[in-house]
């Protein structure tokens, strides 16, 4: 084997194993191949992704790919990425594939750039909970879901101040944050295709348009970010 097989073999063996692509700075992230299901984000694929961009980080802060494809998955640990993507000083754009749906549409937000493929579902609904059989627990729980309801409206909010939809109606912060709490309301899942969703302002744009023609074009993108 010569040494440039070599080093692509290494490289094929560190994006099926461990989810990343250092020579071309670019991250994988969707559900565990550990469970038979597509259970989403856990804490495994979380961590992994967590010490990726760490890595990245620590090698130099030209920006950073993440490719996703992911069904949502556990709340907590979408915010954990979600700060760590918040946290990254090198510039992370996050390209969608097939499914942007639950938790997973809340922690695309985060990114500096955000791409999804053409035929990607975007879904937004609030999140399910447990809860235990005792008063005080229950009633506890309940009350974090509500913050945590209102942490995720208001994410959404933000990223819909500036959409195309939210500059035609002139909508100021309330009015956008009452469209989205109905949307939520009367639809339950509210489910949006890719242009819909770069029309309210949850994605920037559309892979293999113009605008977003290819992967390197999108880094060359979130470098004069």
């Amino acid at each position: 084997m010569t040494k440039n097989q070599n080093n692509s073999a290494l490289s094929l063996h560190d994006i099926h194993n461990y989810n990343i692509d250092i020579d071309n700075r670019e991250v994988y992230l969707h559900s565990s191949f550990d469970t038979e299901e597509e259970n989403g984000v856990d804490y495994r694929s979380a961590i992994v992704f967590e010490k990726n961009i760490r890595y990245l980080n620590l090698i130099s802060l030209e920006p950073i790919i993440v490719h996703m494809h992911l069904p949502g998955g556990d709340w907590q640990d979408c915010l954990g990425i979600y700060d760590t993507i918040k946290n990254s000083k090198a510039k992370i754009g996050i390209i969608a594939c097939a499914k942007v749906e639950s938790s997973s549409s809340v922690l695309l937000q985060a990114a500096d750039l955000r791409v999804l493929s053409l035929n990607t579902n975007f879904l937004i609904h609030y999140g399910s909970i447990s809860v235990d059989n005792e008063h005080k627990a229950a009633l506890s729980t309940i009350q974090w879901s509500e913050k945590e309801s209102n942490k995720m409206i208001d994410i959404f909010t933000e990223r819909c101040m500036n959409s195309k939809i939210a500059q035609e109606k002139n909508w100021k912060k309330m009015m956008t944050k009452k469209h989205i709490i109905t949307q939520l309301a009367t639809k339950r899942d509210w489910i949006l295709t890719s242009e819909e969703a770069v029309y309210y302002g949850f994605a920037d744009g559309i892979l293999g348009t113009k605008n977003y023609p290819n992967v390197d074009y999108i880094k060359q993108l979130l470098k004069k970010k």
